[in-house]
């Protein structure tokens, strides 16, 4: 799977299944991707770059003449970024191969492009794949139904997990606070025992809080490891706004379990049987 999407908008996906495939992004409206936090300013270029897939990768280019794109890969120190163009010659903008299993594309006015590329199946993110004999827990069988809900989108081949909501109709007889709570036990685990995925879901909400002005995300001690909590009910609507529009605490904890088939669609016949 090659694909990318707005960080903000994570429901429209843009893949790239054959060799060729290209997409635009910027602020205009006549760009594949555009970039809704930008449109009404003018730091972000109205065509900012290109993706394309070449040789089985995606590949991006800086098309703006006015500022530059950087490649960020969470955990990783940020590659030196590609420059914009020169409008005083010939130039078709610097480009590069997009590293990672997990990567982001960045430029200003909150544009911030997830580029996901599981160039091997079973793949793992980049950060795991530097450790191959890893091995990670299997999930504790009052945790599996839970599990299986949250991954029950991923195995039908969506790019999110399932929401509160959605595991909630899956498991009619969890009120939204055990729900909550099994999910924090879920991710207090695999957070625990895979250091390098703690380390993922850490920069992740780093890059939120920074594009989004986000205070720093409530967290709690499990096992003596901090864990991202539900966000407290006294912030104001306009945090709670800004928060709705981050990615899942638990987005990579359910890429991980489907990565590593410890969640596969045999599982969903449990859902079936919760009741």
């Amino acid at each position: 799977m090659l694909a990318v999407w707005y960080l903000y908008e994570p429901d429209e996906v843009f893949s790239f299944d054959a060799e060729g495939d290209r997409i635009t992004f910027g602020r205009d409206d006549k760009c594949d991707l555009i970039i809704f936090s930008a449109i009404n300013g003018e730091s972000l270029s109205r065509v900012a770059g290109r993706i394309w897939r070449m040789e089985g990768e995606l590949w991006v280019r800086n098309l703006s003449e006015k500022h530059e794109l950087w490649i960020v890969q969470p955990g990783l120190p940020p590659l030196p970024p590609l420059p914009p163009r020169n409008p005083a010659r010939p130039d078709p903008g610097a480009a590069q191969s997009i590293p990672g299993e997990l990567t982001y594309v960045q430029g200003p006015d909150g544009c911030v492009l997830v580029v996901a590329q599981q160039r091997v199946e079973p793949a793992l993110p980049t950060v795991l794949d530097d450790r191959p004999t890893t091995s990670i827990p299997p999930v504790p069988p009052d945790l599996r139904p839970v599990a299986a809900a949250l991954c029950e989108p991923l195995l039908r081949g969506k790019q999110l997990p399932a929401s509160y909501e959605e595991v909630q109709r899956r498991l009619v007889t969890r009120s939204r606070k055990q729900i909550r709570d099994l999910v924090r036990r879920l991710c207090g685990l695999y957070l625990t025992e895979v250091p390098e995925l703690r380390e993922r879901v850490e920069a992740r909400r780093r890059l939120e809080e920074r594009e989004l002005g986000l205070p720093a995300a409530p967290t709690v001690v499990h096992k003596g490891i901090r864990v991202f909590a539900a966000a407290e009910a006294e912030e104001d609507a306009e945090i709670r706004r800004r928060r709705a529009l981050t990615l899942p605490d638990y987005y990579e904890v359910a890429h991980l379990l489907v990565r590593r088939r410890t969640i596969t669609a045999d599982d969903l016949r449990l859902l079936d049987r919760v009741h």
